[in-house]
């Protein structure tokens, strides 16, 4: 049963697929009969595309040659175009360039250049294409009569735009140090450039720049004189200025106004200029017991007044060749900054060098007329030769600024100006040495201080505020060189090599007043060596150059100490000569002879006479230091006293003269009296 259900399974499933490959035999019949009408209708399309292809592309052929033949039409047209422009530019623009350029506004001027580079084109147009045509003459002659215009409009608007600078504003300037400061100052403070007149004096030059006709010479020949004319007036203004403030200006400005009356006034101008000594004389001994300062030999009113005058004259001089410097290096920015987009970069360091020649020329003249009067200084010792190495300090704090000024280009001027002026300064402190050496004022009768130890330690106090560049410039030199060599163990160079030079000034200083005191007399010159050593070491002591000058001498001090003992008993030894009078070969016996009486007549008399003298002398002499006045009023009796003491007690009372008042005048109280009473007159 089951195989009988399994066969009738089959064979319905057998059925069943028999007629579906029918129907799929008859769905492939009828798919092939459509399949031969899509062939044939594809086919009758393909003829007839065929035939269309054959009609349509001659036509299209014909089309891209007209469409060709329609772009050459057009680019013929815009060269001709462009070829007319060519011959017609010098027409239109001939009344634009004669009547020049706007300089108004940066528009307008640019209005006028693109003129000329229509004009350029044209040029170079020709040039290559038609060199004989009549035009290209045309075009020439119209182009350069546009740039010459060019030219003097730029020429105008920058001499309408310069203006030297007023002597004030360069002071005000120099003063400032911010840039933003002194641009400020350079625009508004001077009338100078605004900003529309440097934006169309860049566009003109940048155009004459690229054109091949850079404004070099323009700006040379306009901002030179103009930057010259601002130092030289500058430079006036500080001369008058410092000769309005000199006190030997200021008499004369009184002399001058002197009227008829002059012969009444000059009796009337001698007595008060003999009762201004006195009172001097006098102030100067009150200072001098009140404080032990001395203060210098006793020398006339008109002698130290011109020297006050001389020194202040020579400081200023030196204050305003730095002040100048300073001002070229403002100027020299200044133009820096303003002939930034006018030359090409590479042409502007060597067109400042050439706009601030005479600058630097007027600089370099100052600078040597100061360094010269401060040589004359030195050779006279005077302390204001020291302002010259300010001088020099302050033009190499500005060498910095001119560099950037004229970068790249070195500034070789500036540079032998500096070591010209290093030179003079390294002769100034030879000649100082030498003026030392070579002076030959006296000393004061009473044997007070020489001016030359005032003069050095000022000068040493001056020179020590520049140690800084006058370390580096003996540095340089080979026989400080040389000495510094053979000092070990000192860290600071420059401190040193000024330490040598000090040690220097001080010997020759100590020879040459040894060499004054031989004018004096014995005691007198042991109290001027005495009085002008213990200012030295005192001197030294507070200025704190004491501690400078132990670097190549550490014994100065114990020296100078040394000094003053010996001086002191030089002294003290010139009363080896009165104390031999009271002093006797052999006792006297206790009854007198005749020769033993005219002995004791004889001793006492020579005493007397030699005593006398010898006081009114040393009331005479400067002791002005109070400590060693009364430290040598102490040694003065201790070497007194006691011998003249012992000659009294034991003589006085003896009847070697019917009158002994005669003979013994002084008891050993009115001898202490009066050595109290020695250096106050002339303290």
């Amino acid at each position: 049963m089951y195989a009988v259900e399994k066969k009738y399974e089959i064979e319905m499933k057998l059925k069943k697929e028999m007629m579906n490959m029918q129907e799929l035999k008859a769905a492939a019949n009828r798919s092939m009969s459509i399949a031969n009408d899509v062939c044939n209708v594809l086919g009758a399309c393909e003829q007839r595309l065929q035939q269309l292809e054959k009609a349509v592309l001659p036509l299209y052929g014909d089309t891209a040659r007209l469409q060709h033949i329609h772009q050459n039409m057009d680019r013929t047209v815009k060269s001709l175009e462009h070829v007319i422009n060519y011959y017609m530019v010098s027409r239109e623009l001939a009344d634009l360039i004669q009547n020049g350029p706007h300089t108004s506004t940066t528009e307008a001027l640019n209005i006028y250049l693109e003129a000329l580079d229509k004009l350029a084109e044209a040029q170079n147009y020709f040039n290559k294409n038609n060199p004989q045509s009549v035009e290209l003459e045309n075009i020439n002659q119209l182009y350069n009569t546009g740039v010459l215009k060019l030219e003097a409009s730029f020429e105008e608007l920058l001499s309408r735009n310069t203006r030297p600078l007023s002597p004030t504003t360069l002071m005000d300037m120099i003063a400032l140090e911010e840039d933003s400061s002194v641009d400020s100052i350079s625009v508004s403070g001077s009338n100078s450039t605004t900003v529309t007149s440097v934006e169309t004096m860049r566009a003109a030059a940048a155009w004459l720049s690229a054109a091949g006709r850079p404004p070099s010479g323009p700006l040379l020949a306009i901002r030179a004189p103009a930057a010259k004319n601002s130092l030289v007036a500058f430079k006036d203004y500080l001369r008058s200025r410092s000769m309005a403030a000199s006190p030997l200006m200021r008499s004369k400005n009184l002399l001058n106004r002197a009227d008829s009356t002059s012969r009444r006034t000059s009796k009337i101008q001698k007595v008060l200029e003999k009762r201004a000594i006195n009172i001097m004389m006098k102030a100067s001994q009150t200072l001098e017991q009140s404080t032990g300062l001395a203060i210098g030999p006793r020398r006339s009113i008109n002698d130290a007044y011109m020297e006050e005058c001389s020194e202040t004259l020579d400081e200023r001089e030196v204050e305003a060749a730095g002040t100048l410097a300073a001002a070229v290096c403002r100027i020299a920015r200044r133009e820096q900054r303003h002939a930034l987009g006018l030359v090409p970069l590479p042409r502007l360091s060597a067109l400042l060098a050439a706009l601030l020649k005479d600058c630097l020329g007027i600089l370099a003249t100052e600078v040597e007329r100061a360094c010269s009067r401060s040589r004359k200084a030195a050779s006279r010792c005077s302390s204001s030769a020291a302002a010259c190495w300010a001088l020099l300090a302050r033009l190499q704090k500005l060498q910095p600024d001119l560099q950037r000024a004229l970068h790249p280009a070195p500034p070789a001027p500036y540079t032998a100006l500096l070591q010209n002026c290093q030179h003079h300064c390294i002769r100034s402190l030879e000649e100082w040495v030498e003026g030392v050496r070579n002076d030959g004022a006296s000393g004061a009768v009473d044997g007070t201080v020489h001016q030359l130890p005032v003069a050095a330690l000022a000068y040493c106090q001056a020179l020590a505020a520049h140690l800084q560049v006058i370390g580096p410039a003996l540095n340089a030199e080979p026989a400080y060189a040389r000495a510094a060599s053979q000092i070990t163990g000192v860290q600071d160079r420059n401190a040193l090599m000024l330490s040598i030079y000090f040690r220097k000034v001080l010997a020759q200083l100590n020879l040459s007043l040894r060499n004054k005191g031989e004018q004096y007399p014995d005691a007198l010159k042991a109290i001027f060596l005495l009085n002008n050593t213990l200012y030295l070491l005192q001197g030294l002591q507070r200025s704190g150059l004491l501690d400078m000058l132990a670097l190549s001498e550490p014994d100065c001090e114990a020296g100078y100490r040394r000094m003053i003992n010996d001086y002191k008993n030089t002294y003290l030894q010139s009363w080896n000569k009165l104390l031999s009078h009271i002093t006797l070969d052999e006792p006297l016996p206790a009854k007198l002879r005749d020769k033993d009486r005219q002995l004791l007549k004889d001793k006492f008399s020579s005493f007397n006479r030699e005593w006398d003298e010898t006081t009114r002398a040393q009331r005479g002499y400067s002791v002005p230091d109070v400590e060693l006045r009364e430290s040598l009023k102490r040694d003065n009796k201790a070497a007194l006293l006691p011998p003249y003491t012992a000659f009294h007690q034991a003589h006085a009372h003896l009847p070697f003269s019917k009158n002994p008042d005669k003979y013994v005048k002084y008891t050993p109280m009115q001898i202490s009296t009066q050595l109290d009473g020695y250096f106050d007159e002339a303290a």
